[in-house]
């Protein structure tokens, strides 16, 4: 019972410590947490993914989106209130392993501690969730390999697959390494291995059916796996260096001598230590691990089979997630790599005194790599995870955190309302063109975006037009699926067009040629504008449609009332 207790308290203090200090510009939320949630508000406009809009790849995560505004409200305080509420179930459930794994319920709160210090990003739940659920499913398929807890991994895979198809896959891999390594037949294994897959492919029939009655399996997968190929591709793996911080070095740093100059190059290149720290990490689990057959834990039932499945996770999660902007990425993988430090902690000692324990250079390899993972922790993430509870104010008064909560939520409400941004001079250049989108077109009214700018479709309350929430070239280019974007801009009210400037209009017009033509015949170039100086757009307005004034802070014809709403 004190495991749950401490569980539940873990999860409640990250919800509250990350919901009170939400950190985005736009109404509290960031441009890439928009790039999920528009897609999933456009469903409350009537429109289905892939029937009506392009999915790539993370359905259910648009249904839930969808479902969190109807039941909880419109805005970015229902959806900031929800998914902080999903990293606190997550940290809950990450405890509840590290507990497991470690024998110890104080080891187990390393693990909440290392993933809040990470700054996990509100949009990616799914990310944590997913993992935080499979991973002792898993396990208790291990411990009983029988009809119940494969059903059950079989449903988590599934779930996960809807929330992001990459998800699904790795859990399903993860499924796959568990198997070889249990003290079971051949023959059972692939029994195993055969029905799950079964298992997993008639839960998700109904899903597969949808798509093949709009725009077909085959067709869908082909543009999800370009999408995620190109969306890879514009944000590469970069390999920094440990000791050339891209800004330079602090002056505190520069200043320093001994031991505090460690600790300033450690802190100036923060990002670059914490990436090799978790590629090292599951590699250095699985050293330990198989240098015992009970993993370091002779009470647990299948540890060792059960930690290299986890570390194996975490290789592949660190190969998959972690790529450019690092800071933002570092906290992905970080559910199967808290577990292995947690696990560690205990693993270690034994390897170092237990019964059975190995070599002198293996010992020394361990204690090097633990010397060496635990001063980075202790010097990086230790004043990070301080600063988070500060900036959630979990340090004050025990009324404090919820009395901020209420606080934020209360101004998350009010931004929402773009009204509420007319006299605030250090709003966002985009918030004015947010403003309008929502002045100068009608609630039915669509709208077709070219650039990556989710946050302002959004914030004005519109849908994006074409199946589209950005139609980028190098996306979605092929005549087919111009022709759709086509069918589907002939159906809707489509007064206004956005597109980029200069040479990324050029290559706009250069990758939708079908698209272009069609937008030459029925619209006009009215104005261009570059906003927050680095967002170029192109305003074309229908031919055929009478302004009924101009919006004076851009000059820009009115379609709608004129008044912010």
């Amino acid at each position: 019972m004190a495991a749950w207790g401490i569980g539940v308290s873990v999860g409640l203090c990250v919800w509250i410590a990350r919901f009170n200090d939400p950190g985005g510009s736009f109404a509290g939320m960031t441009d890439d947490h928009f790039f999920y949630v528009t897609r999933g508000w456009q469903i409350l406009f009537g429109d289905l993914p892939v029937r009506d809009f392009v999915d790539h790849g993370a359905p259910l995560f648009y249904y839930v989106a969808a479902a969190v505004q109807a039941l909880l409200g419109r805005g970015t305080a229902s959806e900031l209130l929800f998914t902080s509420a999903m990293l606190g179930v997550s940290a809950a459930l990450l405890y509840g392993c590290a507990s497991r794994a470690s024998g110890s319920v104080l080891v187990g709160l390393v693990a909440p501690m290392l993933f809040l210090s990470l700054d996990p990003r509100f949009y990616n739940y799914p990310k944590f969730l997913a993992y935080a659920i499979a991973i002792p499913l898993l396990w208790a398929f291990a411990d009983a390999p029988n009809a119940r807890s494969r059903l059950w991994v079989a449903i988590v895979t599934v779930v996960s697959f809807l929330f992001r198809h990459d998800h699904g896959a790795f859990i399903a891999l993860s499924m796959g390494v568990l198997l070889v390594q249990l003290p079971i037949s051949w023959g059972e294994r692939v029994k195993h291995g055969l029905i799950y897959g079964v298992l997993v492919a008639a839960l998700l029939a109904p899903y597969l059916w949808f798509i093949e009655r709009n725009g077909g399996v085959v067709t869908y997968f082909e543009q999800a796996a370009a999408w995620a190929e190109r969306d890879r591709g514009r944000a590469p793996v970069v390999f920094p260096g440990l000791f050339d911080n891209p800004d330079g070095v602090s002056k505190a740093t520069e200043a320093a001598a001994g031991v505090d100059r460690v600790v300033g190059v450690l802190r100036d290149n923060f990002e670059a230590w914490i990436f090799y720290t978790e590629i090292a990490l599951p590699l250095f689990a699985i050293f330990v691990a198989l240098a015992s057959s009970d993993g370091w834990r002779p009470g647990w039932p299948h540890a060792r089979a059960k930690i290299v499945t986890v570390a194996v996770l975490g290789l592949v999660l660190d190969g998959y997630f972690l790529r450019s902007p690092l800071e933002a990425r570092l906290a992905d993988p970080s559910i199967p790599l808290a577990i292995l430090a947690a696990w560690l902690l205990v693993a270690v000692p034994r390897l170092l005194v237990g019964r059975g324990a190995p070599s002198w250079p293996v010992r020394g390899l361990a204690v090097a790599g633990t010397l060496v993972a635990g001063a980075i922790v202790f010097v990086i993430l230790a004043p990070r995870f301080h600063r988070t509870l500060e900036h959630g104010q979990m340090f004050e008064r025990w009324t404090d955190p919820p009395d901020r909560a209420a606080n934020v939520y209360r101004q998350l409400q009010a931004e929402w309302h773009l009204s509420t941004w007319e006299d605030r001079p250090e709003r966002s250049d985009l918030i004015s063109l947010a403003m309008y989108v929502n002045a100068c077109t009608e609630p039915t009214d669509r709208v077709l975006v070219q650039g990556y700018l989710p946050q302002v479709l959004a914030l004005a309350q519109r849908a994006f037009a074409g199946g589209h929430a950005d139609l980028r070239p190098g996306f979605f280019g092929t005549e087919a699926a111009q022709r759709l974007t086509l069918e589907r801009l002939r159906r809707q009210s489509v007064p206004l067009i956005l597109l980029d400037t200069g040479s990324s209009l050029a290559d706009f017009r250069t990758s939708f040629e079908l698209v272009t033509a069609y937008i030459d015949d029925r619209y006009r170039l009215a104005g261009t504008h570059v906003f927050d100086g680095r967002f170029g757009v192109s305003l074309f307005v229908r031919k055929d449609l009478t302004p009924r004034g101009t919006w004076a802070p851009l000059g820009w014809p009115c379609y709608g009332s004129g008044r912010i709403g």
